[in-house]
């Protein structure tokens, strides 16, 4: 298991993203503190969306759970 903490102050999905596949490449899953999803390489590849979220998708996420003003 390897865990990658990722700064919120800057976006870096991209980054984010190439990282996770590359450490995919030979197999196995990713999560991200977003959703309750296990990822594949294949679906962070294709940026599929479960539940309405993709992988490291932070804005969606606080989209959704934000406090009404």
């Amino acid at each position: 298991m390897l865990e990658v903490e990722v700064s919120g102050r800057v976006d870096g999905t991209a980054e984010v993203r190439h990282l996770t596949l590359a450490l995919l490449a030979q197999g196995g899953i990713a999560m991200d503190d977003y959703s309750d999803h296990l990822w594949t390489a294949e679906e962070v590849a294709d940026d599929r969306a479960v539940d309405g979220l993709h992988f490291f998708g932070f804005r969606t996420h606080r989209e959704q759970t934000a406090l009404p003003q």
